[in-house]
């Protein structure tokens, strides 16, 4: 059985378009990024494979490809729209009736991609929100969401390793822009597939400097 066509909204999985920037928000908060495009796969085997079929077909970068819990594999890729979108259609294509969940992102916001490929970006530490997941997906639909909606910075994305396949973002501002960005992302996912959110109005000093797990 293919797998359906990739677009901006997964199938099973978040079931949301990504949310539209807001209206007067600052510009630095809504600078696209490069595309993004996930794969996930029942198998790890398969799930190697899908990769190899990805950047075979074309010049994408892997940001992430690796098991998640229950034995399941995701792929991560970042590129130009076009590439990324004929990179999707190939790992779709090798995952067969294997895949899981897809995610297209034609204008991701700019910080994903680097805090995928594990290059943290130093902040100060204000108020602190956190989205926990059921999916993978829904981790990435809810962290491009939030950090289009307000001026935050976007602190960890862990996506389904060691946390049976569920997936969660930490980010941080000043709390006005936390809320906002806090309630966008929870908007951009199907309610079923979020765990909780929560607040940290002013985090102790001592967990500022654990945030980053």
């Amino acid at each position: 059985m293919a797998a359906p066509p990739a677009t901006g909204v997964p199938s099973g999985s978040a079931g949301r378009a990504p949310a539209a920037p807001p209206s007067g928000t600052g510009e630095s908060a809504v600078l696209p990024g490069p595309a993004l495009g996930i794969v996930e796969t029942q198998s790890i085997a398969r799930g190697v494979v899908c990769a190899d079929a990805m950047v075979k077909k074309a010049p994408v970068t892997i940001l992430q490809n690796h098991p998640v819990s229950p034995g399941k594999f995701v792929v991560v890729i970042a590129g130009q729209v076009a590439a990324v979108e004929e990179a999707m259609r190939a790992g779709e294509d090798a995952a067969l009736h294997l895949i899981v969940d897809r995610l297209f992102l034609p204008q991701a916001h700019e910080q994903l991609a680097p805090l995928l490929a594990g290059h943290s970006r130093p902040a100060v530490i204000g108020a602190v929100g956190i989205i926990e997941t059921a999916t993978v997906v829904a981790t990435v639909l809810a962290s491009d969401a939030a950090a289009k909606a307000a001026h935050i910075d976007l602190l960890e994305m862990r996506l389904g390793q060691g946390i049976g396949g569920k997936g969660y973002l930490t980010l941080t501002g000043e709390l006005p822009d936390v809320e906002a960005a806090m309630a966008a992302g929870v908007a951009a996912i199907a309610p079923a597939l979020l765990v909780l959110s929560e607040i940290i109005p002013a985090p102790h000093d001592d967990l500022r400097t654990r945030l980053i797990f």
